[in-house]
């Protein structure tokens, strides 16, 4: 609870800081407010004072829901009078948007062959056993791959059933910890020894209210030691969103954001996916692109690498849908990159995708997807990996090592620190004193940093050795991660102005020089949909293929 009320503490700080405007409306709510004004609309009141709200109920609107832990309360009225809600505990209101998964229709690779995840099993005999990974999406349905599911409950108001009629959430959990049975091994998952727990909340079509995926985390933290099913704890340290929206104003006061940012400092490490919207229908790439909550700066927010289904990593490639920073706030994003296109993973019987799109179905029990959303959980069972042999590491050790001994690829603002290597991450995993005191050689093995490189598939995957943090990259040292830095405490959050060693050198490519442009506009297309639907022929272009 301390760290919910620094957090509350940080958020009314920002309130002082907010621009100009006389009203602090997220940027859809104001064109809402504006446009079709009789309309009625969700809100999500940000305040200082939960009880402030309660003055509000029943005159200018309807109290609809309240949240347990973040700092706030859903209403429901006309969008002109919510110039009415004026109260000075209210730092920010914003739009119950509506989120979907990040997938689309394309691709053929198991998950975790050019990830790595393959390779480090078979290097450390680790699959996530006791790692619970809570995975907030459409549902798991029963499928013989997927037999760990320790905890279903369901947020779209339905029973708490294992059930997935749209399909995008069975084939995330198959793709973090999927047993590959029904394929003899070959579409096995990155963990399948990690204990999965099921929460629901897009309905068939793929949609869902931003409330819903809010109290979904706040389950995760409130019994994230709560027993499951089989009787046992289920042990949440991770938790997997696949899904997003438009982002309507900074990560500081974004619902979502906050909400994330409030189980990263509960100790659970919040994976997220990047969104599919890196290019236009014409093929131009666009900047500035990253979905909510992949804009909050303490998760780590995964784009997509097409691997074009070749063993080896040298032709492996940002994919062009994958979105692009930097943020709404101008900050790096995203931080890392996976295997995102021609992914296999279970399909849901009868589900909404598969039906509406027969090709993608791969032999019996199977489907191809390729998306942002396929790249999330790669890292997201790359975690439950590490965290199943050093249990100890916060959230932010684990962020950064997985940065570090990534591959370097592509645009800073593409890929973030580069392609995954799950070896690499386990090898520095398996070498680290997690108690080990703020700048203390923590290092229990000096064979990881002596070798920085690791063979994946026959072919070897070199460290990129950088830290994104903010707006900049750092490395340049081979013993960076040989000491306990500052930045891997709980108490700090990833982006914070912090102290940075003498001995660390900023990266020789330079954000705003190398990747990106700055006559070009940063701009939402208007040719892209960022409604309740996903949008097929957008988010992906055949020549991906």
């Amino acid at each position: 609870m301390k760290r919910i009320g620094l957090l509350l503490a940080v958020v009314v700080m920002f309130a002082a800081g907010l621009n100009a405007k006389n009203h602090n409306y997220d940027d859809k709510l104001e064109q809402l407010r504006k446009s079709r004004p009789n309309d009625t609309v969700r809100v999500i009141i940000l305040s200082t004072d939960r009880n402030s709200i309660e003055k509000h109920s029943g005159k200018v609107a309807k109290l609809v829901h309240r949240f347990k832990y973040f700092p706030g309360a859903v209403v429901e009225l006309r969008a002109k009078d919510v110039e009415k809600l004026d109260d000075s505990s209210f730092i920010a209101l914003s739009l119950d948007a509506k989120v979907n998964g990040k997938n689309a229709v394309d691709g053929l690779e198991p998950p975790n062959s050019s990830s790595g995840g393959l390779a480090a099993r078979q290097k450390y005999s680790a699959a996530g056993a006791g790692i619970g990974v809570a995975i907030i999406d459409s549902g798991i349905a029963v499928h013989p791959d997927i037999q760990n599911v320790v905890k279903t409950v369901d947020f779209t108001g339905g029973p708490n059933v294992r059930t997935d009629p749209y399909g995008h959430g069975t084939h995330v959990a198959g793709i973090i910890g999927g047993s590959g049975q029904s394929s003899q091994g070959l579409y096995a998952g990155i963990a399948p020894s990690a204990r999965l727990i099921n929460l629901r909340v897009l309905d068939s079509n793929g949609i869902g209210p931003t409330s819903s995926v809010i109290d979904a985390i706040e389950w995760a933290i409130a019994n994230r030691n709560a027993p499951g099913d089989d009787g046992n704890s289920m042990n949440i340290r991770v938790i997997n969103i696949s899904l997003g929206h438009e982002p309507y104003e900074s990560a500081s006061t974004d619902p979502l954001a906050v909400m994330c940012r409030m189980a990263v400092q509960a100790g659970i490490v919040v994976v997220v996916s990047a969104g599919n919207h890196g290019k236009d229908v014409n093929g131009k790439t666009i900047w500035g692109t990253i979905t909510s909550p992949g804009t909050e700066p303490s998760v780590i927010t995964v784009g997509a690498m097409s691997t074009w289904g070749t063993p080896w990593r040298v032709d492996d490639v940002e994919a062009s849908y994958s979105s692009n920073g930097p943020t709404i706030d101008g900050l790096v994003k995203p931080d890392i990159a996976a295997p995102g296109s021609r992914i296999v993973g279970p399909m849901s019987p009868g589900n909404y995708i598969a039906a509406t799109n027969p090709g993608i179905q791969v032999g019996t029990g199977y489907m191809k997807l390729s998306g942002t959303s396929m790249a999330a959980p790669v890292v997201a069972g790359a975690t439950a990996m590490m965290l199943s042999v050093t249990p100890n590491l916060t959230p932010n050790a684990v962020k950064a090592m997985l940065m570090y001994t990534a591959e370097k690829k592509g645009a800073l603002l593409g890929v973030g620190a580069g392609e995954v290597n799950i070896v690499g991450a386990m090898d520095l995993a398996t070498s680290v004193n997690p108690n080990a005191a703020t700048g203390q050689y923590w290092l229990t093995s000096n064979t990881a940093l002596a070798t920085p490189y690791d063979v994946i598939n026959g072919y070897p995957a070199v460290w990129g050795q950088t830290i994104v943090w903010g707006g900049k990259r750092y490395g340049g040292r081979r013993d960076f991660m040989a000491y306990y830095r500052p930045m891997f405490a709980k108490t700090i959050l990833w982006g914070d102005t912090i102290v940075w060693d003498a001995t660390i050198v900023w990266d020789e490519t330079i954000l705003w020089r190398d990747t990106f442009v700055s006559g070009q506009t940063i701009v939402w297309a208007e040719s892209l949909v960022w409604a309740e639907t996903i949008v097929w022929a957008e988010s992906i272009l055949w020549d991906e293929l």
